[in-house]
């Protein structure tokens, strides 16, 4: 099993959701348009629109999106601490980062130059039966400092944040690749997504066909980067990630108007 993946990455989801919601202006009705001679081009569709801002105090405009590390290095300091800021988010380019590890995680690999935060420290640790291969329960413990991080995090705090940085989200978003579309849907899809991970019974099986550990289950194998995360920092630790994301998706995630 390969990755040394981001558990940051998680934290990088979890902030990006709360942010989500309370940048976009709501969505409004259109009445249906008029007999058209030719064809038409319809706007993409926003899945889930945000509520508008509550009234604010404008703030200082934001940097331009590759002048944003030292900016994004504050925000994140303040908004995890500063020791965790230093210690898990990865630099240059966190923006870009940011955006390309959410929308990853639902697929098989986060690429690694990309990743928003550094490799979880130490090796995959395995225990052994005769010439059985299981993933060790003492492997749960390298992931604990991350869900310490993601487990205090302030929902409301996150929503300011992530409507102050918005902007810039939506600008990387289409600049990696996904120009007209919306980062927010496809924030609350990999959330969804995630909340799919399997809760597993017992430690899973494993496999060594090489130099790299993989589940020896193919339907395990097959799923995504961000599941497999979860699936190796063990049942206790993924409930407390999957609670703070189920709890920011009810936050951002509004119906289609």
């Amino acid at each position: 099993m390969r990755h040394r993946l981001v558990i940051g990455a998680l934290v990088a989801v979890v902030a990006i959701v709360g942010l989500a919601l309370l940048f976009w202006p709501k969505r409004m009705a259109e009445p249906p348009p008029p007999p058209a001679a030719g064809p038409t081009i319809d706007e993409p569709v926003v899945e889930h629109p945000l509520p508008p801002p509550p009234v604010e105090a404008p703030a200082a405009p934001l940097p331009a999106l590759a002048d944003s590390d030292a900016f994004m290095s504050a925000a994140l300091s303040e908004l995890i601490g500063a020791q965790p800021a230093r210690d898990f988010i990865a630099t240059p380019g966190v923006v870009r980062r940011i955006a390309v590890t959410v929308d990853n995680l639902a697929r098989e690999k986060v690429p690694v130059l990309a990743r928003a935060v550094g490799p979880v420290p130490g090796s995959l640790t395995v225990t052994r039966d005769g010439e059985r291969i299981f993933l060790s329960e003492t492997n749960y413990a390298r992931y604990a400092p991350y869900v310490q991080v993601i487990a205090q995090l302030d929902v409301a705090n996150l929503a300011a944040l992530y409507r102050r940085v918005y902007p810039l989200l939506q600008q990387a978003y289409g600049e990696v690749g996904k120009p007209g579309q919306y980062f927010n849907d496809r924030v609350v899809a990999v959330i969804d997504h995630l909340l799919e991970a399997p809760q597993l019974e017992g430690l899973p099986e494993l496999e060594q066909p090489s130099v790299y550990f993989r589940y020896r289950d193919p339907a395990l194998e097959a799923r995504s980067a961000g599941q497999k995360l979860l699936l190796r920092m063990g049942p206790a630790n993924a409930a407390i990630v999957k609670d703070k994301l189920a709890a920011l998706r009810a936050l951002i995630a509004t119906a289609p108007q």
